[in-house]
């Protein structure tokens, strides 16, 4: 071959060796930038993630610091007055008669109970977080009371007494009973029939508790951003409990009173004030009544067992069952598909009606 095309050949070939190399850079340059973008990538999505987390634990702290400042065990909302969660709850027996109505201070209760008596319901009001003065009717205890107060961590109980039967019961309960019997502090007003004017200040009562302690939360609630759960459906209209005898109750949602109005046959139920009760939430326990061992003419409720359950809460009703292993135990509440129920935070009336009495407003 001669010279000058031996040297064009080595130009040829050496030209297409640095295409080769160019080559081999390109596509090693192209694993590169897929490396460097999946080492990216997979960093930013660590990142990510570290900061979905921080997020999510800030949420949750921010979750169960929600409420900031100090909340009432009965109702989980903010008090203001701090020395008021050290002293105990004030359990008091409220008339339900047609001659006791309108009631006084009811609608300050933490929370209120409402059983069956002979012919009326009555109630037991539960406060802790604020101070009705005055609060009443107040009328005589039931044994339907008995497991009630038992779980309330030795209340303060208000009544006008019982009879031999019911005292004598009254009497062997860990708690304080200051009842009209032996207490001076209740007063009558003239304005009213006896015996359905008896009323009493919830300060007058306090000053003479000892130190016993305050009262752990019966329920718990929903904080911060938590939902509802996810049995919960929204109803509109009226939910209706028939207790044996009296009244014929309903509960409707208001979202502007951001609570459930009550109806006692077929008339709103107000205070003395005019204003009508709308606890924010309703937690009807269907239970069942004997004949009380203290009067066979009084219904006694048996508030430790279990039953079918309806919570009314934002605008919601959550079916499900309830329990309660013991007169010192709280209720355990829980949804159709297995899951604890939290409330609103607010006011909750508690109603124990037999089974076959609710109607919801729902297929």
């Amino acid at each position: 071959m001669p010279a000058e095309n031996a040297r064009s050949m080595r130009s040829v070939l050496a030209l297409l060796f640095v295409f080769s190399l160019i080559a081999a850079a390109c596509s090693g340059g192209d694993d590169t930038e897929t490396a460097e973008s999946t080492t990216t990538s997979e960093a930013e999505e660590v990142t990510t993630t570290t900061a979905d987390e921080d997020e999510d634990d800030e949420t949750t702290t921010t979750t169960e610091e929600a409420p900031t400042g100090p909340v009432a065990p009965l109702t989980g909302l903010p008090v203001s007055n701090e020395s008021a969660l050290d002293r105990p709850a004030l359990a008091v027996k409220i008339d339900n008669h047609p001659r006791a109505r309108p009631q006084t201070g009811i609608d300050l209760a933490d929370i209120v109970f409402e059983v069956r008596a002979e012919g009326v319901t009555r109630f037991m009001a539960v406060f802790h977080s604020e101070s009705p003065a005055p609060v009443g009717p107040v009328r005589s205890s039931r044994t339907s009371d008995f497991d009630l107060l038992t779980g309330l961590d030795r209340p303060l109980y208000a009544s006008s007494g019982g009879n031999d039967n019911v005292m004598a019961g009254i009497r062997r309960l860990d708690i304080q009973a200051m009842t009209n019997a032996s207490n001076t502090e209740y007063f009558r007003d003239g304005s009213r029939p006896a015996p359905h004017n008896l009323y009493i200040n919830a300060e007058d009562l306090w000053a003479l508790a000892d130190e016993s302690e305050p009262p752990s939360a019966w329920f718990s609630y929903r904080r911060g951003d938590d939902t509802l759960s996810p049995s919960a459906e929204p109803i509109e209209g009226p939910v209706t409990i028939a207790y044996k005898g009296e009244p014929l109750v309903t509960h409707t949602w208001d979202s502007s009173e951001g609570g459930w109005l009550r109806t006692q046959n077929g008339l709103p139920h107000t205070t003395v004030t005019g204003d009508q009760l709308a606890p924010e939430n309703v937690v009807i326990m269907v239970a069942n009544y004997t004949v009380s061992s203290a009067d066979v003419t009084s219904p006694e409720v048996q508030s430790v067992g279990s039953g079918q359950l309806f919570v009314l809460t934002d605008g919601h009703v959550i079916q499900g069952t309830w329990s309660r292993d013991a007169a010192d135990a709280k209720p355990v509440l829980i949804d159709s598909a297995g899951s604890p129920i939290d409330l609103t935070p607010g006011r909750t009336w508690v109603l124990m009606p037999d089974p076959g009495a609710v109607t919801l407003p729902i297929e």
